[in-house]
């Protein structure tokens, strides 16, 4: 896809990757997922004041608990917060 192509063009040149939510998302998760999969720098989705938002950052929070990986990097070391 376009986005993969644009994902791995960046990759390449040493650049770091946000994976953005749009306005008129649904609660369907897969983002995080495709975040996670893709070892994205940044996940931009929002506050959590929207329940669209919140599936997200709630599949975050599974995945992290299923991988015992953090999905929370401090930004100037890169360590795990």
């Amino acid at each position: 896809s376009e986005a993969a192509e644009a994902y791995q063009l960046a990759r390449n040149a040493g650049w770091m990757v946000t994976i953005s939510a749009r306005s008129g998302e649904t609660e369907d998760s897969w983002l995080a997922d495709l975040a996670v999969g893709w070892r994205g720098d940044q996940l931009k989705v929002g506050s959590i004041t929207q329940s669209e938002r919140l599936a997200k950052y709630n599949r975050l929070l599974a995945i992290e608990a299923e991988t015992g990986w953090s999905m929370v990097k401090w930004p100037a070391t890169g360590e795990a917060a």
